[in-house]
């Protein structure tokens, strides 16, 4: 019997082997600034950390590449991409190439930041005024919230432009993901700004090219499995400075 069982490991172990892939998945690094999801900010070692431990338990290595968030889905749609990392089916509905959606790996959290902690903490407290919005934030999200409020916005190419708009009284606000105003206290005082109220929630997923499809499985067993473990959470939850 023992040498049976391990006749099969043998057999089995190339074919595991072989059953593993590399994909190419593409993280965002969108507008220059103090908060920009570079590979050094902490929104994208979020994404690296949480690639490494679905990748342990699906076989699937991760190649991770960097480019503007329009771009990633440019490079997607034409498969020069195998997978996009951290979006949301309503983002790409528009796309004409579906991909295939795996379970959440976290959410990304939208808040207003005023001037001053005197500002408006939620939108209905900005009704008739004008927000800011950065350049790679999925407007689809926010846009019914903002219309239903009558709220205008900006679109700003960075973090900083948007701020410096705030400080001169352009705008009355911005939208900033909650990592992002966590770094606050890395820029220069007068572009900081005070977090307001949570605006939007967004659950996010790998998106991977209808190519790979047959890889999904594999990927939310290993994700449902870092879930219930608390694994991914946690790695969403720790503080990056």
């Amino acid at each position: 019997m023992r040498s049976v069982l391990l006749l099969l490991c043998c057999l089995l172990l190339p074919a595991a082997q072989a059953a593993e892939i590399n994909l190419r998945a593409g993280v965002v690094v969108d507008n220059a600034g103090p908060y920009n999801f570079t590979p050094d900010s902490p929104m994208a070692g979020i994404y690296r950390e949480a690639l490494e431990q679905i990748g342990k338990l699906s076989g699937v290595r991760f190649e991770i590449e960097y480019y503007p968030s329009q771009r990633i889905q440019q490079l997607f749609e034409v498969a020069r991409l195998d997978v996009e990392v951290g979006v949301n089916p309503a983002w790409r509905s528009l796309s004409p190439v579906g991909g295939f959606y795996t379970q959440s790996i976290g959410t990304l959290d939208y808040q207003l930041c005023t001037r001053s902690s005197r500002g408006a903490r939620t939108l209905e407290d900005l009704h008739g005024q004008t927000i800011g919005l950065l350049q790679g934030q999925p407007l689809i999200a926010f846009e019914p919230d903002l219309q239903r409020n009558g709220v205008r916005y900006e679109l700003s190419q960075g973090e900083n432009e948007a701020l410096g708009k705030l400080r001169l009284g352009r705008l009355q606000a911005v939208v900033l993901e909650r990592r992002q105003i966590e770094r606050l206290g890395m820029v220069p005082e007068e572009l900081r700004c005070e977090p307001g109220g949570m605006i939007s929630v967004q659950p996010v997923m790998l998106r991977v090219h209808p190519q790979f499809r047959h890889w999904v499985p594999a990927l939310n067993r290993a994700i449902g499995q870092l879930q219930a473990n608390g694994r991914l959470r946690a790695i969403f939850q720790k503080p990056r400075g």
